[in-house]
C-alpha cells in the first residue's frame, strides 16, 4: 500500500468520524462555560477594534434623532467618548474573556453589543 492511499483512507475515516459525531455538538439552547468566554472574546476584539466607528455612528444616530447641527456639536463629542468607552471597554473583555465579569453569564458590558448589526447602526 502506498503513503498516498493510507493518507486518504486515514482522511477519509477521520471525516467520516467527524460527521458521525457532529449531533453530539448540536446546540441545546444554553451557553456553556467556553461558548460564553469565547463570545466575550470576540465581542471584546471587535469593540477594540471598531471604537473609531463610533466617531461616525453617533453623530448620524443624533443627526437622525435631532437634526444635523447637533450632530456636528454634540454627536461628535459624544462620538468621541463612546469611541474611548468601547476601546476600553472592548481591551478589559480580552483581557478578562476567561472570567464571567461583570455578571455571572458573560453579559456585555456596553450597549449595544456590537456597533452594527441587522444592516443598520444598533441603537
Amino acid at each position: 500500500m502506498s503513503t498516498r492511499n493510507a493518507w486518504c483512507r486515514w482522511f477519509g475515516i477521520g471525516a467520516l468520524l467527524v460527521g458521525v459525531s457532529t449531533p453530539v455538538w448540536a446546540d441545546d439552547g444554553s451557553p456553556t462555560y467556553m461558548q460564553g468566554a469565547m463570545r466575550k472574546l470576540g465581542r471584546g476584539a471587535a469593540n477594540v477594534v471598531s471604537c473609531p466607528v463610533e466617531l461616525i455612528r453617533t453623530p448620524e444616530l443624533v443627526g437622525r434623532k435631532d437634526g444635523y447641527p447637533a450632530a456636528l456639536t454634540v454627536g461628535i463629542l459624544q462620538g468621541a467618548w463612546n469611541g474611548v468607552a468601547r476601546g476600553v471597554v472592548g481591551a478589559t473583555e480580552v483581557v478578562t474573556f476567561f472570567v464571567e465579569f461583570p455578571k455571572q453569564d458573560f453579559a456585555p458590558i456596553v450597549q449595544p453589543e456590537f456597533i452594527y448589526a441587522h444592516g443598520d447602526w444598533a441603537e
